[in-house]
């Protein structure tokens, strides 16, 4: 059940990114908190801005990290071998 979740979680994330750059994700999250600021940065509250800015600098930093680690060619290692006691 546990293995059927990787595979899926892989193929989610291996589609997603065969369809969007990175570089296409960072720039669409931008655009996405640039109208949000514009819209309704003046009706909402300070935490309420700080909160989504929060969030959006974060996600950035998240995707940019990823970007690093991400190897779509490198299989998903489904359970680990035990160790030899001796």
């Amino acid at each position: 059940m546990e293995n059927d979740k990787q595979q899926r979680l892989r193929l989610l994330i291996q589609s997603f990114f065969k369809e969007y750059s990175f570089d296409e994700i960072i720039d669409v999250l931008y655009v996405l908190y640039r109208g949000w600021a514009l819209q309704v940065s003046i009706k909402v509250d300070r935490d309420e801005r700080l909160r989504v800015l929060m969030c959006y600098s974060d996600l950035k930093e998240f995707l940019e990290e990823f970007r690093d680690l991400y190897h779509p060619e490198l299989p998903v290692i489904k359970e680990l071998p035990e160790e030899d006691p001796l």
